[in-house]
């Protein structure tokens, strides 16, 4: 009697925790296509992050900007889109990483991180101050121009 209750209770402690199918999986967001090019003052700014905040608190979509300031959206998965709707626009900067992440080790020194071409001013990256609104129609927006001041 006593050894079968051991064995209950091992079996019942080592099942527990083993994806008995309680994991939350996260919603996958309606989107459609986005793309564009980021400029200020007419230039292109690489290694930028354009992010597209939905008013209603779904999921943001993310892109960086290539050299030429070329950029797509993605919200679920990289270049899938952003929901329609509309959105505030913050705009980052991204530093490229040349490390492959695994032996990268933390820079502590903020004068030693990579710094942008061309500096914007902060306004555009503060979702409280940003002044930049754009509307995703259902059809999505595939030359979208996005030019700062």
């Amino acid at each position: 009697m006593r050894f079968s209750r051991l064995v209950v209770v091992l079996l019942l402690v080592t099942g527990m925790g083993c994806g008995s199918g309680n994991t939350v999986k996260p919603t996958l967001e309606k989107v459609v296509p986005v793309s564009g090019t980021l400029t200020y003052q007419g230039k292109p700014l690489e290694n930028y992050q354009v992010s597209f905040l939905p008013d209603d608190g779904r999921r943001a979509a993310v892109g960086i900007t290539d050299a030429s300031g070329k950029f797509t959206l993605g919200t679920n998965d990289l270049g899938d889109g952003a929901p329609p709707g509309k959105h505030k626009v913050t705009v980052t900067f991204a530093p490229p990483t040349t490390d492959d992440g695994a032996t990268a080790s933390p820079i502590d020194d903020p004068s030693l991180l990579p710094k942008p071409k061309v500096v914007i001013p902060s306004n555009y990256g503060d979702p409280l101050k940003t002044d930049l609104f754009q509307e995703v129609p259902s059809s999505g927006l595939t030359d979208l121009k996005l030019e700062l001041k």
